[in-house]
Order: C-alpha cells, then structure tokens, then sequence
C-alpha cells in the first residue's frame, strides 16, 4: 500500500512540475535576488553619488553587473531595468550632499511554463535613499 501511494505521488509531481505549478520557488528566488542586488545598488549612489544622472546611470550599472558576476546570481544583467530618480535636490543640474534619490530595478517575471501564452510581466522594486558622500569629496 505504501509502494502505491508513493508511485501514485511521484506521477502527480511528474506531472506537475512541467505545469509550474511546482516551480514557485523560481519566483520567490528572482524577487529575493531583485531585493539584494536593489539594496547593494541603493547603498552604491548612497556613498558614491555622482555628478549628474548619466553617469550615476552608467556607473550603477557596471556595479550591478560586478554583482551579478561576483555573486553568482541568476538574473542577467541585460534583463534589469534600472531607473534612478532625484526626488529632492538642492541644485537641479550638480547632485550634492543630501540629494534624494529613488532606484527602481525591474525584472522579467519568470515563466513557469511556456504551455500558456501569458503577457510579459515585470518584478519591480523600489529603494529610496540619501546621497551620504560623493566621489570627488574623497
């Protein structure tokens, strides 16, 4: 009895898994690495800053993809979106000391299957924080 029930779920989790509906951890795993490679990012203009948005851009870019490489992480770097906004500034044009900034990295949402045509979705997150030091203080 005991062999049966065993068979009986191993052929429910075969037929499972290529559904996805056993494949929930993928999901749960890209929006921890989203969190953690957001976070490193957000802590990166915080105690760099910059002199203006395209470069604060370029360089948050080659230090997402330096984490990427170093940590081994399943995202790719060509599939984020990043998006770096001041949300408060005291000079419109130069960043300074105590800029406010908001860093948005999207994701695609991992397909668990590919039986159903979904619309492509997209993870987002959403760090803010302060510009504490900038580059050319030190």
């Amino acid at each position: 009895m005991g062999q049966l029930f065993a068979v009986l779920l191993n052929v429910m989790v075969l037929l499972l898994v290529p559904l996805g509906i056993m494949q929930v951890h993928t999901v749960v795993q890209t929006k921890n690495e989203l969190l953690e490679v957001s976070a490193a990012a957000a802590k990166y203009v915080s105690n760099h800053g910059g002199t203006d948005e395209a470069t604060i851009h370029q360089a948050v870019q080659a230090f997402i993809s330096r984490e990427l490489s170093e940590k081994k992480l399943s995202l790719s770097g060509s599939d984020l979106a990043v998006n770096i906004t001041r949300t408060y500034s005291a000079d419109p044009i130069v960043w300074s000391h105590e800029d406010e900034f908001e860093l948005r990295l999207e994701a695609p949402y991992p397909r668990l299957t590919e039986l159903f045509p979904l619309p492509a979705e997209r993870m987002q997150v959403t760090r803010q924080g302060t510009v504490n030091v900038m580059d050319y203080d030190l």
